[in-house]
């Protein structure tokens, strides 16, 4: 089997096009403000949002991984690790976003929240000084959890490894569970207290369906396409991405799962202050609703069903970039209906504005993993797991 191990080379064309997407995005996120500063900072806080996820995604997989003793991402799993490198630059737009909260946040505003005895009952919890604080804190695990993963990675690529990969199992289910917990106030924070006056104490769930998902996604597109720049050798083979075409597959119907469970019960139930959620969305933005659930669970569901099309690099390739746009339209239908309602705003140009936007984002995003993934050894063969995970049969 070979198992070369030569660094990645993050340089010539993926350097050059990943500077020119960011440079394109940089115009698209100026445009969108020029023309609305609403609407600029919602397309902003979406993309914060939806590269965080991607990135946190990173920390889920290899908490998973550890506290199971999986061995089955470890060939590629420098890639997992190289994912949460983006958590710093998260960090740094968040603290961004910090400038523009009075424009998405109807709870910061003090007039409003005066006038409006629910709010009052929540300003314990939703005001500037503990979100912002919530925040910071939450980073500072992720990024500190992230930094800790990559250096039992290279203990257990020491002489010590089997002692570090004993150890990790303990690490991991730390990890894992404040992961969960953090991931909740994420999603209540951030996304749910858009809309104060609604609640679904299951969106914890869901906003993670939606990280584990589209994680899967990026880290399928990213093996596939170093598999194809001649990496990894045969210790990635289509056992491997039959086994990501699965997960892929398993985590688009959790995803749905979750989708449905809120949907259903909250329309049947026919609660005012509950399906006030759902009527805006069916009102202004029904046919972008219906698009969401159908590209993120139903395209998934039918191409993935058969084991030939999990084993398909292009099969596979096709559908990554799908949920991975479906997870930008999942994260876009959760934020900006309220925030356009209450000002009266449309989209900026049409869409193509949020697509350039996307594209600038993986740009940037592309870069910062990329040249995290050149640092290190792509492949962790020293790793106790190494053989086992390279054997892998389906």
């Amino acid at each position: 089997m070979s198992t070369e191990t030569k660094n990645f080379e993050f340089s010539g064309g993926i350097k050059k096009v990943s500077l020119g997407l960011m440079l394109v995005g940089i115009f698209a996120f100026a445009m969108s403000f020029f023309l609305d500063k609403y609407v600029g900072w919602v397309d902003f806080y979406v993309m914060a949002l939806y590269f965080t996820t991607i990135s946190l995604s990173g920390i889920y997989w290899l908490s998973l991984t550890g506290v199971i003793q999986a061995s089955w991402m470890t060939p590629y799993k420098r890639v997992v690790e190289a994912m949460t490198s983006f958590l710093p630059i998260s960090f740094m737009m968040f603290i961004g976003m910090c400038f523009g909260l009075h424009k998405i946040y109807e709870w910061t505003h003090k007039d409003i929240v005066m006038n409006d005895p629910i709010l009052r009952g929540k300003v314990a919890w939703l005001n500037e000084p503990r979100f912002i604080g919530t925040m910071i804190v939450m980073f500072l695990l992720w990024i500190g959890i992230s930094v800790i993963f990559k250096r039992f990675s290279e203990r257990m690529d020491g002489q010590n490894g089997v002692a570090a990969a004993n150890n990790l199992v303990g690490f991991s289910a730390i990890s894992l569970v404040v992961f969960a917990f953090t991931v909740s106030i994420f999603a209540f924070d951030w996304v749910m207290s858009v809309e104060p006056h609604w609640f679904s104490t299951i969106f914890g769930v869901y906003i993670f369906a939606g990280i584990a998902t589209s994680g899967l996604a990026f880290i399928t597109i990213a093996v596939i396409k170093l598999k194809d720049w001649g990496y990894f050798g045969d210790a990635v083979n289509e056992n491997h991405l039959h086994d990501l075409g699965k997960w892929m597959f398993g985590m688009s119907v959790f995803w749905a799962y979750i989708w449905v469970s809120q949907y259903i019960l909250i329309w049947y139930a026919n609660i005012p202050e509950e399906t006030e959620y759902y009527v805006l969305r069916h009102n202004h933005w029904n046919a972008l609703f219906i698009f969401n659930f159908c590209i993120n669970f139903g395209l998934p569901f039918f191409v993935l069903m058969t084991r030939k099309a999990k084993r398909s690099p292009k099969v596979l390739m096709f559908v990554a970039f799908a949920i991975l746009i479906g997870h930008y339209i999942d994260m876009y239908v959760m934020l900006a209906p309220k925030v356009f309602e209450h000002h009266n705003l449309h989209i900026s140009g049409n869409g193509i504005l949020q697509a350039l936007q996307v594209l600038g984002g993986f740009g940037l995003f592309i870069f910062v993993v990329g040249r995290s993934l050149s640092k290190r050894n792509l492949m962790a063969v020293k790793d106790p797991t190494f053989s086992e995970g390279s054997h892998l049969h389906q």
